[in-house]
């Protein structure tokens, strides 16, 4: 019973990853004798729909002043079938059917977020672009 509610869950949550993206890790680094130093080429993990969101913003007093800032975070949503997917892995938006301004926004993977019902491999990510 489960398995059939759960796949039509992951269908659905795939159903809503509406941009897409290309996930990057460095490869093995590599003499460059011309620089004179270690480099490394970026190797492609995942390539495939996905979705940026902010699960949760919460407002927090700062003592500084006595302000009010929103915090937030931001989570990317990948298919299950991403599993390669790791801390540290650069997330670069490549398209987006809601929002074009998307293309090109570079994302650091910070953490997983694990479940065994889940819908959608989910990973909180830090903004990489500096936008």
């Amino acid at each position: 019973m489960i398995g059939g509610v759960l796949g039509m869950g992951r269908r659905m949550a795939e159903s809503r990853m509406t941009d897409t993206c290309t996930i990057t890790r460095a490869g093995p680094p590599t003499w460059d004798e011309s620089k004179g130093e270690y480099t490394s080429t970026p190797v492609q993990v995942y390539s495939g729909p996905c979705r940026i969101k902010h699960p949760t913003t919460t407002a927090k007093d700062v003592d500084s002043g006595s302000q009010l800032l929103a915090v937030s975070s931001l989570e990317v949503h990948l298919p299950m079938t991403a599993e390669a997917v790791r801390v540290g892995d650069v997330v670069e938006i490549t398209a987006s059917e809601t929002r074009a301004a998307m293309a090109g926004r570079r994302f650091t993977v910070a953490a997983p977020f694990d479940g065994s019902q889940t819908t959608a491999l989910r990973f909180r990510v830090e903004v990489g672009d500096g936008r």
